[in-house]
């Protein structure tokens, strides 16, 4: 039987683990899954670090240590990515939902863990931002990126960051400068032609159409189905630059509209984002993948087209 020390060095943090060899293994696999996470997966637990009986210890139930305690001093696996700190101080969140994303992307240790509306409420009050009418719409806006798929529930409590959420939340916390929030101009008196055009621009990017007569699974070319399996697709962005490459290198389809996307979503039985038309707006605004004027008339940007050749593509 033998005894196992190890010696975990992070930072200013130190935790000495001594004792029989399977229970120290035991609470070392639970810091890694459960404490300090991913940044002590490459530590080495070899028979060196093990402390075995020796003719004399069997007598006097001491031990004797082979090798010395091992200090294993771990480096930030995440240096990459910008403390909260930094988020706050730049302001970088543009909206409370945003804010929300970027709050659930740190309480989860960046994606790897469960959390509740009430962790994101701890995190408003850590970070002094917490007012009466941001608690009162911390619910709302949880359901709202829900909603938009950058949230999955695992029941009634508890939450997890989707693929689409991490890239999201990546985005915002990795942007250069603050997003200025969007201003609500006062409600004024305004004609009736005004009311009707406000109406009518609204119905233009809230409302698209299946396009019935888009044929996806050409009997002469491979099948849309069949051409994003070649791609490996990890976010909104992914779906639609592959998509409109799709619709214009094997459909030769002159000009790609939103309601082409917005059919090639359907048709593979993707998510649809309930805010449809800006996530296609940031596709170009934010990530700089594809490129309009109008959205009668969609092309790839070279940011685009390097992403799907460099990128994603499974068969470069």
């Amino acid at each position: 039987m033998g005894n196992l020390r190890i010696k975990l060095k992070y930072k200013s943090f130190e935790i000495e683990l001594e004792g029989d060899k399977d229970t120290v293994q035991s609470e070392f696999k639970d810091i890694k899954e459960n404490g300090l996470g991913n940044i002590v997966m490459g530590v080495d637990l070899s028979e060196q670090n093990i402390l075995m009986n020796s003719d004399e210890s069997q007598q006097t139930n001491n031990f004797k240590q082979l090798q010395p305690t091992e200090t294993i001093d771990f480096e930030d696996a995440n240096q990459d990515i910008p403390s909260l700190k930094d988020v706050i101080m730049k302001q970088l969140p543009s909206s409370e939902s945003e804010w929300i994303m970027v709050y659930a992307f740190y309480a989860t240790n960046h994606g790897s863990k469960t959390f509740t509306t009430k962790d994101i409420l701890s995190m408003y009050e850590s970070t002094k931002r917490n007012t009466p009418s941001r608690k009162a719409n911390i619910s709302n806006n949880v359901k709202s990126l829900f909603g938009k798929g950058y949230f999955s529930a695992l029941n009634d409590d508890d939450y997890i960051l989707t693929d689409d959420g991490k890239h999201q939340a990546n985005e915002i916390i990795n942007r250069s400068h603050s997003t200025p929030l969007k201003q609500t101009k006062p409600k004024g008196k305004s004609n009736s032609s005004s009311e009707t055009k406000s109406k009518k621009s609204k119905s233009t990017t809230s409302k698209f159409e299946v396009l019935k007569d888009l044929n996806l699974r050409p009997t002469n070319a491979i099948s849309l189905t069949d051409y994003v399996q070649n791609y490996e697709v990890k976010s909104n962005s992914d779906k639609i630059i592959v998509i409109i490459n799709y619709l214009l290198e094997i459909l030769k389809i002159e000009k790609v509209t939103i309601n082409h996307i917005y059919t090639a979503f359907f048709v593979l039985k993707y998510r649809i984002p309930a805010s449809f038309y800006q996530v296609v707006v940031n596709t170009k605004s934010r990530n700089n993948l594809i490129d309009f004027d109008n959205l009668n008339d969609i092309k790839l940007s070279t940011q685009g087209q390097n992403r799907l050749r460099l990128d994603i593509n499974k068969q470069k």
